[in-house]
């Protein structure tokens, strides 16, 4: 009897043994079970299990759990990217691996919710923004396109309705030609082939009614014909007009049309002497944004520098300044006798403008100055459009040359000439190597250099003359008893 049992007890093992699966069933990994917000691309993931050559996985995917009209899906790898899976919608789903020899059990079935709307991050509620404002949202994967849509009323069906789409790829986009000082409603939806998922929360903003001009200041003086004008960005426009008077009414105007990248402008050569006013425009397809007014005044004369008014002992041919305006073409100077400009000795010059930065100077030309002359000269300033008054009238006294032929000694010669800040002195022959005494006069007789020096095989080397204002001045040498004098002229 013991026997005929054991022999039962085996049967049935060896039978269950037969009758067991040999595959085991996959364990599901992600999305977590009952995940929300799952993206329409969602990868089904599961751990690998291992079987004979040729092993396969068969997922089912539904929309009820009772799996009544599955999407079967197969994969030999332990995932599957889906795709399109509509918006908002409960899932379920399982898996089983298969070999030749058979298939596993299911595995547990698991649930997932696709996001149903796509959350908007940018702008703020209630926000101030551009007429070009960015719209930015969390991405979601597996979408096509998104489409965001501005109204002036929360139900999105006045005739002011503007709807934006961009690729699925993106998680901001830029509305356009929204009106300005307007209160707009904004929501947001993505979507794909199969199905569109609903409307994002509703908040509004408000479109910017800022927009500034920033230079010149404004009343203010002095501005060169060529003034440029600034002003602040007013994203979202395609250009400015600005608008240029010599009315605070704008009665009359001119216009100068600016690209919407830029920020400032030079409109054409204005008049001298004369005050503006101005104002601009930002403008896109469907509306135009007004600037604040300002005002400005051109200047009317050339500001003189050097050699500064009432100077003396200027050497014959002097370099004369004044400050460089721009957008003129040239000038008029006027150098003469008298202060009324009239008579013999009155000279008309026409320098032409130069660019870059520095002052502008005229080098008078020789042979036009006398020793100890008093000068007056004026420079006016002129245009393509316009000419300045005369400006402030200044005058300069040429250097004395009251020493004689015979009070210089041609035999001593000193270079270079004209002399800036160092001097070499020759002496004149036989001079062996000794120490001298070198005295600099100005022409009123005044010293203004005194030294001992070397001289190195009858030459004096390197003479410093310090800051010399330019002019003429007299080099006195004294030396073994003899005395030599030789004039120089200095020019920094």
């Amino acid at each position: 009897m013991k026997k005929i049992l054991l022999s039962l007890v085996l049967a049935t093992v060896y039978s269950l043994a037969i009758a067991a699966p040999g595959i085991f069933t996959p364990e599901q990994v992600a999305p977590a079970n009952n995940q929300t917000g799952v993206a329409p691309n969602v990868e089904l993931d599961w751990t690998p299990v291992v079987g004979l050559a040729g092993l396969y996985y068969v997922l089912h995917l539904s929309t009820d759990e009772a799996f009544t009209s599955p999407v079967e899906l197969i994969t030999d790898l332990s995932s599957y990217r889906t795709a399109q899976l509509m918006f908002g919608t409960d899932y379920y789903w399982k898996v089983k691996a298969v070999d030749p020899s058979g298939s596993s059990d299911w595995s547990a079935v698991r649930k997932f919710t696709t996001v149903v709307r796509p959350v908007i991050r940018r702008p703020n509620i209630n926000a101030t923004v551009d007429a070009n404002v960015e719209v930015q949202w969390d991405a979601i994967a597996g979408v096509s396109h998104y489409d965001f849509q501005f109204d002036t009323t929360n139900q999105f069906n006045s005739p002011e309705l503007l709807t934006f789409t961009v690729s699925g790829t993106a998680n901001k986009g830029n509305a356009a030609n929204l009106l300005f000082g307007e209160t707009y409603f904004l929501r947001l939806r993505a979507r794909h082939a199969q199905d569109n998922s609903d409307w994002s929360d509703v908040r509004s903003v408000v479109i910017t009614t800022v927009f500034a001009l920033s230079k010149p200041d404004n009343a203010a003086n002095g501005m060169v014909p060529d003034v440029e004008l600034q002003w602040t960005e007013v994203k979202g426009v395609s250009k400015y007009n600005i608008y240029i008077s010599t009315d605070p009414d704008f009665h009359h105007f001119e216009t100068y049309i600016a690209q919407g990248s830029v920020r400032r402008t030079k409109p054409d050569t204005l008049n001298f002497g004369t005050q503006y006013y101005w104002k601009m425009a930002a403008i896109h397809a469907k509306d135009t944004l007004d600037s604040n007014q300002r005002s400005f005044t051109t200047l009317d004369n050339v500001t003189l520098v050097a050699p500064e008014n009432n100077a003396t002992n200027i050497v014959l041919q002097p370099s004369l300044t004044w400050n460089k305006i721009s957008g003129v073409k040239s000038y008029e100077l006027q150098l003469a006798r008298n202060s009324n400009f009239t008579g013999t000795g009155t000279y008309n010059y026409y320098p032409v403008a130069t660019s870059g930065t520095g002052n502008e100077q005229f080098k008078v030309p020789i042979n036009v100055l006398d020793s100890a002359g008093v000068y007056y000269w004026r420079v006016r300033a002129v245009s393509s459009r316009d000419t300045t008054q005369w400006g402030s009238t200044w005058n300069f006294r040429t250097v004395t040359l009251s020493i004689g032929d015979q009070d210089i000694n041609n035999a001593i010669s000193i270079y270079p000439t004209p002399a800036k800040d160092q001097i070499n002195v020759k002496l004149g022959k036989n001079i062996s190597s000794s120490t001298a005494e070198v005295k600099v006069y100005d022409l009123l007789g005044k010293v203004r250099i005194e030294r001992l020096v070397i001289v190195d095989n009858g030459t004096i080397n390197n003479f410093a003359l310090g800051n010399l204002p330019d002019g003429i001045y007299l080099v006195h040498v004294r030396i073994n008893e003899k005395s030599m004098i030789a004039r120089v002229v200095v020019q920094q």
